[in-house]
């Protein structure tokens, strides 16, 4: 462990008039991510959450390390955050060094103050698994939501030592979207950077729902591939990707489209203008039928497509002239300018 000291932010706790121990979130493997995890000199990380998790929930971060059963007894310190007021909505992200709603947490197995070290460190995040507002004994009977680990690409580390750790329980390190962040400098257990963050876009929107666009940045966001890795936070590539994490507004962006302009922009007809055999460019959606009209509204011809969500032709006998032709899925429609010449 190094030899400093965090400055913990301690919250006085406001007790309003009504009982807030019911409707905190009991969250699940994956529902947040730590993406920024910074041991040098100002420790620090940031978290964003993919689900909305009401006011008042705990949930724990620690340095400890992690057999595959659990943890065991170890002296490396936790944080406890408490959603504020507020609340958190999906999207949203959380950094350390600029939230007062962390105070220091020990109870029976994790002791002493949470302080990342230089020699390659993990944070672990949990709930417990008793109590979604936090209780006194949580790393008892944790459920582990998320781990990123700087000490290797691996989770192969004996947690008795204080800077490695195994695969927590619960959680996997394969596959994308995934739960356990191995972004160290190589596969051995001690090959490792001080700090690591992600460097890909914050920039989810443009999906046709909000789901799409949380597993997008789920699975941007717990690629090892958009991690880089530094021992100086003055590192150039580190500090641009530090510098990039939004903080106003402090979110994802995963703003959806209208099914109207997400079908807009699914369809493209080539080419155009046409001698009347052309090509519905397809990026996946269920069409169900084409109509194609004049200038006056009148119909020059109705194709059932029965939802096909590849390319398509059409060999169109019209006159030479402008048309708009309408592409219907199943709960919306758009409307192309098609020109014959």
């Amino acid at each position: 462990m190094k030899i400093k000291l965090l400055t913990i932010l301690v919250a006085l706790p406001i007790f309003l008039t009504t009982n807030v121990t019911f409707g905190q979130t009991t969250l699940a493997a994956g529902d947040i991510a730590v993406f920024l995890n910074q041991a040098d000199t100002p420790d620090d990380f940031a978290f964003v959450t993919f689900v909305d998790i009401a006011a008042g929930t705990g949930i724990y971060f620690t340095d400890c390390g992690s057999t595959t059963s659990g943890f065991i007894a170890c002296t490396e310190g936790a944080l406890k955050y408490v959603v504020p007021a507020a609340g958190l909505s999906a999207g949203d992200i959380v950094r350390f060094s600029a939230s007062g709603d962390f105070s220091a947490y020990s109870d029976a197995l994790i002791t002493g103050t949470l302080s990342l070290a230089t020699t390659g460190d993990q944070i672990i995040v949990f709930q417990d698994a008793a109590s979604a507002t936090g209780g006194t004994n949580a790393s008892a009977n944790p459920t582990f939501i998320f781990v990123i680990n700087n000490a290797s690409t691996l989770f192969t580390g004996n947690p008795p030592d204080s800077n490695e750790t195994n695969l927590p329980p619960g959680l996997s390190d394969t596959g994308l979207p995934r739960t356990a962040l191995g972004v160290g400098a190589g596969t051995g257990v001690d090959v490792e950077f001080d700090n690591t963050v992600y460097t890909g876009t914050y920039d989810f929107s443009g999906f046709a729902t909000t789901a799409e666009a949380i597993l997008a940045a789920k699975t941007a966001m717990t690629n090892p591939a958009n991690y880089t890795g530094a021992n100086l936070i003055t590192t150039t590539a580190y500090a641009n990707a530090v510098a990039a994490i939004p903080n106003s507004p402090a979110a994802l962006n995963l703003m959806t489209l209208s099914n109207d302009e997400f079908l807009s922009n699914s369809f493209a007809v080539y080419p155009n203008p046409s001698n009347g055999n052309i090509t519905i460019r397809n990026s996946g959606v269920a069409l169900q039928n084409v109509t194609i009209t004049d200038l006056n509204g009148r119909t020059m011809g109705t194709y059932e497509m029965n939802g096909v969500t590849g390319n398509a032709d059409l060999s169109l006998n019209l006159n030479t002239g402008m048309y708009f032709m309408q592409l219907t899925s199943n709960d919306a429609s758009t409307t192309k300018k098609l020109i014959i010449k």
